[in-house]
């Protein structure tokens, strides 16, 4: 992972995480909300291995030595690579649940007074401060003690936040999967050219290199299944409802006044009376094709649907000079403006052709960022690149947008477009070989000259606050304001995340059209 103390070396790598976050998963290396709501086909899955709580009641520490070593040993679950943060904690007396949190940086954040504390505060918040015995008495959601990961670290065990995703890396579609033993990665069989079931223990192509054969390793005695329940920051204000009465009630038995219709691009609610009052139109019933709610909205739609449909095109001249500057700066010049290509893609639209582009996308967030997990524990970084709709938030709405040389992809960005108020970048990253070469500043220079030709405002991201100085001091992002927040939370779901800061800047109107 890359280390967002030095922002220089960031901005070199072409590496900025505008979803980089605690995410509550991984501390401190940890990058850039759960089930889906959609009816998703049936899903075989081999089993994967999980650990159930210790049947064996604990033994009391001994004194002396034995309490000495068992301090180092849980020390281990602070460090990177141990306990994730956002792991749901309990602490539990008699067998009852007496006090809820959760693992934040180094110790844990009490739900009653929502301070980090101490695992032997959070045990005196519990009321149990005579115990002595936190680590023995704080579990986690799946039955198994501090003291026992504590344990299954030292022996070598590997910590696992998710388990397998429910759609295929390659097509993203559902269906009957094989799962890798490795990661959470899930593949149709026709789609990686197997012709049966392999058997246990497989591995996917990107986790075989990572493997040694004939050596141990940490996977081989299973990973511990580990559920993270802090992942999208939580609405700090209420959103949601009609933007016309600012009402969230609505009607489904019938077609009225209260029936609630969706802008099929900014995603803004209003109900059916409402529109008529307001004199934007007068519906006798639900429409059979997309709607929106203005002009504006329709049109924004049609470019992004025909430039999903153009294909690949040379990347604009203003974009293509930024990869000029840093090949030059570098002496490379190994690769001519003309096989640089950028592409907006839809995973939403299914077409056949995104698939494979897509699928490179998404492996390029995953060798970048950290999962991004749910609170099922799945993965969202392939629902997002997808353009699945999950509970709590949806992100059919969502564009996926490549840089492609000479046919490969080497960055990609999330970006969707709220209509002409703003838009909004959750995540972009440029594989690991090809950083350091200019190609974000070219997709994000391309992406900005798209918004522009669609006079879009504002564009808006979430920042860790290792990464903020580089949006900021680089590229003209200024920290969001209470009140913008509030204004901007009202009537559109924004991609956030615990940790992180809202950042906006004003697009820059530019003469160039696409």
């Amino acid at each position: 992972m890359v280390n967002f103390s030095d922002c220089s070396s960031v901005m070199e790598d072409g590496l900025y995480p505008a979803s980089y976050s605690y995410i509550d998963n991984f501390p401190p290396n940890s990058c850039s909300s759960m089930e889906t709501a959609e009816s998703w086909k049936h899903v075989v899955k081999k089993p994967r291995y999980n650990f159930s709580s210790s049947t064996a009641e604990p033994k009391k520490p001994a004194e002396g030595g034995t309490k000495k070593r068992d301090n180092d040993l849980h020390r281990s679950l602070f460090m990177p690579n141990g306990l994730p943060d956002g792991t749901d904690l309990s602490y539990y007396s008699k067998g009852k649940k007496v006090l809820g949190g959760y693992k934040q940086g180094n110790g844990i954040v009490c739900s009653c007074c929502d301070t980090e504390i101490s695992p032997s505060q959070f045990e005196a918040h519990a009321g149990c401060a005579a115990k002595r015995q936190p680590y023995r008495h704080i579990y986690t959601s799946n039955g198994l003690t501090l003291h026992d990961i504590a344990l299954m670290l030292a022996n070598g065990q590997s910590i696992a936040t998710n388990n397998s995703d429910d759609m295929c890396t390659i097509c993203g579609d559902a269906g009957d999967l094989i799962c890798c033993e490795g990661c959470p990665r899930a593949f149709h069989a026709a789609c990686i050219g197997l012709q049966c079931t392999p058997t246990s223990g497989w591995l996917c192509s990107y986790c075989r290199d990572k493997f040694v054969p004939g050596r141990k390793t940490a996977g081989d005695a299973g990973p511990i299944m580990i559920r993270l329940t802090r992942v999208v920051k939580a609405p700090e204000s209420e959103s949601g409802g009609c933007v016309v009465c600012r009402t969230p009630d609505f009607s489904v038995a019938k077609f009225d006044d209260r029936t609630v219709m969706l802008c099929d691009q900014c995603e803004k609610e209003y109900h059916v009376g409402c529109l008529r009052e307001s004199g934007r139109c007068d519906l006798k019933e639900l429409p059979k094709d997309k709607w929106f709610c203005c002009n504006d909205c329709n049109k924004i739609y049609v470019v992004l649907q025909n430039c999903v449909l153009k294909g690949a095109e040379v990347i604009p001249a203003p974009a293509a000079a930024a990869v000029t500057k840093k090949q030059v700066q570098k002496c490379l010049m190994d690769t001519a403006t003309d096989d640089i290509q950028w592409r907006i893609l839809s995973g939403k639209s299914r077409f056949p052709e995104h698939l494979p582009l897509l699928s490179s996308a998404a492996v390029i967030f995953r060798e970048c960022f950290d999962p991004i997990v749910a609170k099922s524990g799945r993965d969202l970084i392939p629902v997002m690149v997808y353009g699945r709709n999950i509970s709590g938030q949806e992100f059919g709405g969502m564009y996926c947008i490549v840089l492609i040389v000479k046919s490969v992809v080497v960055s990609a960005a999330l970006l969707r477009i709220f209509g002409q108020e703003v838009a909004e970048l959750p995540m972009v990253a440029t594989s690991r070989e090809n950083q350091r070469k200019g190609y974000f500043r070219a997709l994000f220079g391309s992406i900005e000259i798209l918004l522009s030709s669609m006079h879009v405002k504002n564009l808006v991201l979430p920042a860790a606050e290792e990464a903020k100085s580089i949006w900021t001091n680089k590229l003209g992002f200024r920290k969001m304001t209470d009140e913008r927040y509030l204004e901007y939370s009202r009537d559109f779901t924004l991609t956030e995340f615990n940790g992180t800061s809202m950042l906006e800047k004003e697009v820059q109107q530019t003469s160039y059209e696409l």
